[in-house]
């Protein structure tokens, strides 16, 4: 198979995959409708307009940031400090530390922006 036809046929399977998720969502739902006037149950809430407010998460992508800027921080005081030698080269090689740091630091400023942020999400 030739690269053209790999991505015509990924294309072509990535719509049909949206298109059949799209229609399940919409026969499920209407399902849903169904069943409950067919049970006489309130479905005003169902069609009233529901206000949404989609706010963008500074705070998550602050913490983030800063966990990412101490890694970097971190390994590059590790590197040139405690691994580099007297004569210039190193005792061993600086980048597994370095990106050792920065996926350690950014992990853990991730749980922190979870929980942090997780108090606002109850409300």
């Amino acid at each position: 198979m030739h690269d053209e036809e790999l991505f015509v046929l990924l294309i072509i399977l990535l719509s049909a995959t949206a298109f059949l998720g799209w229609y399940i969502y919409l026969k499920t739902r209407n399902k849903e409708r169904m069943a409950l006037i067919e049970k006489d149950k309130d479905v005003s809430e169902i069609y009233a307009k529901r206000k949404v407010y989609i706010g963008f998460p500074w705070l998550k992508i602050g913490i983030i940031t800063t966990g990412f800027s101490i890694g970097w921080i971190i390994a590059v005081i590790i590197s040139e400090l405690i691994l580099r030698k007297p004569e210039g080269n190193y005792t061993i090689q600086p980048e597994p530390v370095v990106l050792g740091c920065l996926f350690f630091f950014t992990s853990v400023s991730i749980l922190v922006a979870y929980f942090a942020d997780k108090p606002k999400s109850k409300e």
